[in-house]
Formats: C-alpha cells, sequence, structure tokens
C-alpha cells in the first residue's frame, strides 16, 4: 500500500525532499566536505570498480581515505557492507558519513553517485574537487524519461563543480578537476563543463590531448592484465579491456590529487579485485564467472572479454534483468545478446520485486527466440526460476574447458521479492554446485574403477 502511495507524489515534490533532506543533513554535521577532499565517480558501468580500487590505491600509500560505495562503505580500514542497497541513500546519509570520515581523520572521500541521487540533490551542499565520467549507456531510460534526460542527470555531478573552494591536500592546492573517458561517444559533453584541470584517459584510441593517460600497449591474459605505460610496466590481475579501462579511471583520478602515478605500480599488482566483478571459480578443468553485469552494454562486453582472453570451447550463460518494473526495453536485448554469444542459455529469477517474476523471464526469451529465428540457429535455452537450480544445472552441464558465467546479482545479499528479500549468496551457490559436481564425478570413478577391478580379478 505504502508503495502505490509513494508512486501518487509528483516526482518534483520527492526530489525537493531530498534536497531539504540534503540541506538538513549539511547543517547538523556543520558541511563536513569541506574538511576534506571530495571524488565523485558516475557511468553506467563500473562506478563500484572504479570507486573501490581507488579507495584501495590510495590506502596503500597510507592516505587515509573513505569510501561510499554500492557495495561497501569503508572509512580507513573499516569495511562494512552496503546493506541497504542505495548507491545513493538519502536523509541525509552522505553528510553523516563525510562527517564521520573527517573525526576518523581522512583526508580524502570517494563517493559513487548515480542519476537517481543527483536528480534528487543527494549530492547537493557537497563540496566536490574531481570529479569522473566513466561512460554512459541505456539504463534507467523509463525511469528519466528518455536517453537525454538521463545524460542530463549525470552532468549535474559536473555543473557545479567551480563553485566550491580549493583545497589542500598534503600542502599542495587541489585544483577542480574533471576527469572523462574519451573511449566513450559523450566525451566531449562532459568535457564542455568548466574546470580548473581536465584529465583524460583511453585504451582503445590514442590522443594527443594534455592530461592524458593511455597505455603504450597492453596484454590481455586469464591471469589478469599487463600494460605499458611512460615506459614502465604495470601488473594487473584482473583481466579484461574493461577493467583496463577501470584501472586507468583511477589512476587519472590519483593523477588529479598531483600524485606520481609511477609511485602505484606495486599497489596496483597486488589488488585482488572485487567480489562479484568478474571473480572467477575454478574447479575440475571448469570455470565459473560471476559478474553484476546488468545492462545490454556491460553484458556483451563481459561475453566478448570471457571469448578473446579465456577461448572456451563452450559459453554456457545464467541469464537475468535487473530488478522488476526497471527498464523493460532491456530483457529482449539481454535475451538476444545471450543467443549471440553463449552456446547453450538458461533464463532465470533476479529481483522481480512485485512484478510478475515469469512476465520477466518470458521477456528475455522473447528476444532469444527472436534471434534464433532470424538467423535460422538451434541453441539450447530454458527457463529455471529456481537460481540455485539454474547455476546446478548448468555447473553440472559443463564439461572441460566450458566457462559458465553468471550475471545480474554478482555479490549482492538478497533476492528482492514482492514478499521482501530472501538471503542469497551468488559465490555460494556456485561453491556447492561445484562441489555436488565434484562428488558425482568421484562416485563415477569410483564405479568405473570397481568394474575394472572387478573384471582383472576374473
Amino acid at each position: 500500500m505504502a508503495k502505490k502511495f509513494k508512486k501518487l507524489i509528483p516526482k518534483k515534490l520527492v526530489n525537493f525532499y531530498h534536497y531539504l533532506w540534503a540541506l538538513v543533513g549539511a547543517l547538523i554535521y556543520k558541511f563536513p566536505s569541506r574538511n576534506l577532499i571530495v571524488i565523485g565517480v558516475t557511468g553506467t558501468k563500473g562506478k563500484t570498480s572504479v570507486s573501490y580500487l581507488t579507495y584501495a590505491l590510495l590506502q596503500s600509500a597510507g592516505i587515509k581515505t573513505a569510501l561510499f560505495s554500492s557495495q561497501y562503505f569503508c572509512i580507513n580500514d573499516d569495511l562494512k557492507e552496503n546493506t541497504v542497497r542505495l548507491t545513493t541513500p538519502g536523509h541525509g546519509f552522505f553528510q553523516k558519513f563525510l562527517a564521520e570520515a573527517t573525526k576518523a581523520g581522512c583526508e580524502v572521500a570517494i563517493l559513487e553517485i548515480t542519476s537517481e541521487g543527483l536528480v534528487q540533490s543527494r549530492h547537493r551542499f557537497i563540496d566536490f574537487d574531481i570529479v569522473a565520467f566513466i561512460n554512459i549507456h541505456p539504463e534507467h531510460i523509463e525511469h528519466h524519461g528518455g536517453y537525454l534526460n538521463y545524460r542530463e542527470a549525470k552532468s549535474l555531478l559536473f555543473r557545479n563543480l567551480l563553485k566550491g573552494k580549493n583545497k589542500l591536500f598534503r600542502s599542495k592546492l587541489i585544483k577542480k578537476t574533471i576527469v572523462v573517458n574519451l573511449d566513450e561517444k559523450e566525451a566531449d559533453y562532459f568535457l564542455s563543463f568548466p574546470a580548473q584541470q581536465k584529465i583524460t584517459y583511453s585504451i582503445e584510441n590514442t590522443y594527443s590531448y594534455p592530461n592524458h593517460l593511455q597505455p603504450q600497449k597492453y596484454t590481455l591474459a586469464p591471469t589478469g592484465t599487463r600494460f605499458y605505460w611512460e615506459n614502465q610496466i604495470f601488473n594487473f590481475k584482473m583481466p579484461g579491456r574493461q577493467y583496463l579501462s577501470n584501472a586507468f579511471a583511477s589512476l587519472s583520478i590519483i593523477h588529479g590529487l598531483d600524485l606520481n602515478v609511477k609511485s602505484f605500480n606495486q599497489a596496483l599488482a597486488d589488488f585482488n579485485g572485487l567480489s562479484g566483478r568478474f571473480e572467477v571459480i575454478s574447479a575440475g578443468g571448469i570455470k565459473v564467472i560471476i559478474d553484476y553485469a546488468h545492462t545490454p552494454g556491460s553484458i556483451e562486453a563481459l561475453y566478448q572479454n570471457i571469448w578473446q582472453i579465456f577461448k572456451p570451447k563452450r559459453l554456457l550463460c545464467l541469464v537475468s534483468s535487473a530488478g522488476g518494473h526497471r527498464d523493460k526495453w532491456k530483457r529482449p536485448v539481454i535475451g538476444e545478446i545471450a543467443c549471440r554469444y553463449c552456446n547453450e542459455t538458461i533464463i532465470t529469477d533476479e529481483d522481480p520485486v512485485d512484478e510478475d517474476p515469469m512476465a520477466i523471464m518470458r521477456s528475455i526469451e522473447t528476444g532469444l527466440k527472436r534471434y534464433l529465428a532470424e538467423y535460422e540457429l538451434q541453441k539450447p535455452h530454458k527457463i529455471i526460476p529456481d537460481r540455485t537450480e539454474a547455476i546446478k544445472t548448468l555447473v553440472d552441464q559443463a564439461q572441460k574447458d566450458d566457462v559458465v558465467v553468471l550475471i545480474g546479482k554478482g555479490a549482492e545479499k538478497s533476492i528482492e521479492t514482492a514478499d521482501g528479500p530472501i538471503p542469497w549468496d551468488e559465490e555460494e551457490a556456485v561453491r556447492k554446485a561445484l562441489n555436488s559436481k565434484q562428488g558425482q564425478l568421484r562416485r563415477s570413478n569410483r564405479k568405473i574403477y570397481s568394474k575394472i577391478s572387478t573384471k582383472a580379478s576374473e
């Protein structure tokens, strides 16, 4: 009943409500962002990875750092999971967090920023010093009422950058800086906003911009990525172009802090990644990859990376779609992408909220079937609503040199349903399925050995 009532409230009134909370929070906590170097990271995909990597690199250098992301709240070494499943919570959460970070002696705070949070003014009264644009792809389009509105929402982080005062960081005055990914088609749009300094990065295209970071060359392998920059070799355990791009986003932010990027070489090599983001679990000659990918662009990039890096015998895919009542347009698109890259697909449940789960899964299947019909292909697929059963089925079907890839949940700890959240652990489900498969193989091998032994005795 409460959800239905909320839907009747005009968006402008909701946004003003959040604006007031941002103001009240700033007043109560005495504008804590004035005492910190504040970094804002926005993008459709990769925000969490870039934010966490930047946090880890700064911490490794002895810089007291706070992180506010969709997965973790960190103040120095104190790491807590974000159980509210909101990247940009309201009710003055940001201001309270920044006040706690200041009290703990933090020098830098990294905030992951979403389009919805920006529209609802949850970023207001925060004095940002560096703002980073990672990428933008069609997402939340139905919520914002169109792609241009979505882009406009993202731009709110950049528009008022120069209103704040310059702050000192380790005796150096930090310039108000915009960091932009030049591999993105909207790069020029986000570079158009005023700033005292603009830093760009890319991995796909070559540019001669001042303050531009780009690998001289790189190699991708299952064990990670090696790249050359400024005549120095960097090793990074995370595989794939997307993670390489994320690494350069983080290094660009560090450059914006007027720190020596080369000095972070070892810290980058030591970084072990973020759970649920291209997390690889291997057993019995097969690999299972858990990833949070939930947009068509991120899903396609994930599949392309896997084929390029691991060169699997077969790619077996678990497919689902982000939350009920969100971006319904992308469901058949996700199904089509899965059919294009996967040898076998199982469609399952994710976060239906109060929408019919089967309707979501059937919508994904529509795109898959359409692709099969258009190209006169035959690829096995099925719908298995129970996510545990779906994972077990794919793992049981996997053979040596196959890769099983699961999208949509990552490290999230619940499945959101009409009856409330259900506890969930994707990694645990995978390990149970792999253990069960290994147990079946051992029992099968014992039977074969027993038969051989019996025949030999005869």
